[in-house]
């Protein structure tokens, strides 16, 4: 039995036939070894396909008109100038604040207004780089089609300065520094000075937007207040002739901000209090002299007597008089006439001093009564002007309210005119704190087109498309180049994948010489490609079993033609007779003849030869004394004219000289082709299939598998050829 006859390991497998390998849709995991040798196989459409964008690319670098960018540098602090103490603009900003004003400038500089500043400034409507008119061809084709309508919308033709404004907001990018309040202005052109120029004119026009945006909004603040002045104006006028109308009402007068009955009110006060101060001194002085009267005491013994210059007199003419009666008395006699006289002057002088002192008391007490009449009549003065006190403080309630009204619209008139003032003189006086801190300066190297840039985009780009190409290329390929897409389409094993070969092993005879070197010399003297194709062969000896028993017969067979069987065929036979065994290999490509053209021995006799009975096996037979090998060559040059012998007796005889050898390796044509292979894979004991990477389609591989179905257990599994597939 053909199990009892090979290694373990080939008898598992043998015994699966149809058992798959794992398929890669089962596996999550991706192949990278599979992508790796479509890109190699497909590696031609890749490149083809790469090379369209890289070509494109190189053409727009070299046809391309080049630019050339210039920078200027614009300091820009959030925190406002301060100038005067009312700014019309805030000053105080929030934590965060500040990067947000530095970047909404950023968007103030590519706006509209500024752009269209810096636009009249350097006249880039005129410009041709942006829409103005050229003297060259190209300029008269624009001129022309924009004189039909082509080429421009209506707004363009009517406005050309929008125009160049499209264009520079083309060329115009604006960049802030991380961690800075420092904003980058980047302008491209055609020339190196005019990007110069724009980029200038750029950053002046932006500080001249912000100097104007400043005095616009002062004047603006201004004309607000000044329009609201008037009617502050007539409100606080109508408020205080409001006042008057209500004091000419109530009859209510002030004097130095004091109302007058309030006034009066107080001096009336004050002069009763002094009046009735003045009764009580008067009733005093009266009580006393009254007092003193009664009492008998000696006369001129009060103040007002004292005081009184009559009173003194009178006193001094009674001391006087006095005196000389009592120097008379000492003299004469009590009754001498003129002590007498002296006696009645002293009693004159003393009643003149008692009538003196009535008129005092007389006096007295008109006084009294005079301050007491005063008493009287500043009291009920005082009455009045209380009452009419207490009438003008009601009105004064009404009064404090509209006095307030007043002061009120004064304090808010008084304001708007200050405000107004100040935001009125604003307007000369720039509060922005922005300046150029960097000017632009010519550029020396092209920004535009970057060629290195392009062409690695380009060619990246194009890689990536052809991969893709490639990928769907390989895809939608009905052909096969891998062993794990051969072994999950047909269920054999693959036993041997032998690469492509190299320049250097393209000969037969420089092959069979390397093969004759064992281990590591082989592959010392043989290049990679050589080394894995020699290694192929032995692994597939391997696989046919390391001591096969002497006399098998193995078919090399093939769906079409040119999958690489015959050079398999030899390359087994030279391997395996390198080893030391008796191998005879056999033409039987009855269509072709193949192996017998490749070793150039198609003129010599051979299979039909024997066939037919004109020659026996050892004359027929072609032997290489260095390696061993028995060939048996097709003989076409003798072939029958009949040129169809019996399938049955062909394969019979291709089986008979096996007992003489250890291996009969017999190289067949193709399934689909030639019409004696099945009777050849019934005569033999083994059957390799061989296809050729990227060669038939995979239903004609099907197809042959088919046809061999009947023979399926002596099939022992597919040879790959000349496929990249080396694992």
């Amino acid at each position: 039995m053909l199990q009892e006859k090979i290694s373990e390991p080939l008898r598992r497998v043998i015994q699966h036939p149809t058992a798959p390998a794992p398929s890669q849709a089962e596996d999550p995991r991706v192949d990278l070894k599979e992508l790796i040798r479509i890109v190699k196989r497909r590696r031609g459409s890749i490149l083809w396909t790469a090379a369209v964008p890289v070509l494109l690319a190189l053409l727009y670098a070299v046809l391309a008109t080049p630019l050339y960018t210039a920078s200027t540098q614009i300091l820009i602090d959030p925190r406002d100038r301060r100038i005067v103490s009312n700014e019309v603009t805030p000053e105080a900003l929030a934590a965060d604040g500040g990067v947000a004003v530095v970047e909404s400038q950023q968007l103030v500089i590519t706006s509209d207004i500024v752009l269209r500043r810096a636009i009249a400034r350097e006249h880039l409507d005129a410009d041709p780089e942006f829409g103005g008119l050229s003297t060259g061809l190209p300029g008269v084709l624009r001129h022309g089609l924009a004189a039909v309508g082509i080429g421009l919308d209506a707004a363009e033709r009517a406005d050309p300065e929008l125009k160049a404004l499209r264009q520079l907001k083309k060329r115009v990018g604006v960049k802030r520094s991380d961690k800075a309040f420092v904003v980058d202005v980047y302008v491209s052109s055609d020339d190196r000075m005019k990007s110069v120029r724009i980029a200038d004119a750029l950053a002046q026009a932006y500080l001249d937007d912000q100097t104007e945006a400043r005095a616009r909004a002062s004047g603006r603040a201004s004309a607000a207040l000044g329009g609201r002045l008037d009617a502050l104006r007539s409100r606080v006028q109508q408020a205080e002739d409001r006042v008057v109308q209500y004091k000419e009402l109530h009859k209510i007068l002030a004097a130095g901000g004091v109302l007058v009955n309030e006034q009066q009110l107080n001096e009336m006060a004050i002069q009763l209090a002094a009046a009735r101060g003045k009764t009580a001194e008067a009733r005093a002085r009266y009580e006393q002299i009254a007092s003193a009267r009664r009492s008998g005491i000696e006369s001129g013994a009060n103040p007002e007597a004292v005081l009184s210059q009559t009173v003194a007199q009178l006193r001094g003419q009674y001391a006087e008089v006095a005196r000389q009666r009592a120097e008379l008395g000492a003299s004469v006699g009590p009754r001498h006439p003129s002590i007498a006289n002296l006696d009645a002057q002293i009693q004159g002088v003393q009643k003149l001093i008692n009538e003196e002192l009535s008129r005092i008391a007389s006096a007295a007490h008109s006084a009294l009564e005079r301050a007491e009449a005063n008493e009287r009549t500043l009291e009920a003065n005082l009455e009045g002007l209380k009452q009419s006190a207490v009438s003008t403080n009601q009105a004064s309630v009404q009064l404090r309210e509209l006095e307030r009204e007043v002061e009120a619209g004064r304090a808010v008139y008084q304001a708007f005119l200050v405000r107004a003032r100040e935001t009125g003189e604003q307007q000369s006086i720039d509060s922005t704190n922005a300046r150029v801190i960097s000017k632009a300066t010519p550029p020396r190297d092209k920004s535009w087109p970057p060629r290195l840039l392009l062409l690695g985009v380009a060619l990246m780009a194009g890689l990536g498309m052809g991969t893709g190409v490639g990928l769907m290329r390989e895809y939608l390929d009905e052909r096969v180049y891998s062993r794990v897409a051969l072994q999950e389409l047909t269920g054999v094993p693959v036993l041997a994948v032998v690469p492509q070969r190299s320049a250097r092993a393209r000969s037969w005879s420089r092959l069979y010489s390397l093969v004759r070197w064992r281990g590591r010399d082989a592959h010392r003297r043989a290049d990679e490609q050589t080394g894995l194709q020699i290694a192929a062969m032995r692994r597939l000896c391997d696989a046919l079993g390391d001591a096969p028993q002497r006399g098998r017969c193995l078919l090399m067979t093939s769906a079409t033609a040119g999958e690489g069987r015959t050079s398999t065929a030899l390359n087994l036979a030279l391997t395996a007779a390198a080893s030391g065994r008796h191998i005879l290999l056999i033409d039987a490509d009855i269509e072709r003849g193949m192996l017998s053209k490749t070793l150039e021995a198609d003129g010599n006799a051979g299979l039909f030869d024997l066939i037919e009975g004109r020659a026996t096996l050892p004359s027929v037979l072609l032997n290489e004394i260095e390696s061993g090998l028995n060939f048996l060559p097709l003989g076409n040059a003798t072939r029958p004219a009949s040129r169809n012998p019996n399938p049955q007796d062909l394969a019979q005889k291709l089986c008979e000289p096996a007992k003489q050898f250890d291996l009969v390796i017999i190289d067949s044509g193709a399934v689909l082709a030639d019409e004696y292979v099945r009777p050849f894979a019934e005569a033999v004991d083994d059957v390799v299939f061989v296809v050729r990477s990227g060669g038939p389609k995979r239903g004609a591989i099907l197809a042959a598998i088919d046809a061999l179905r009947i023979n399926a257990r002596k099939v022992r599994g597919i040879v790959l050829t000349a496929s990249n597939d080396v694992a």
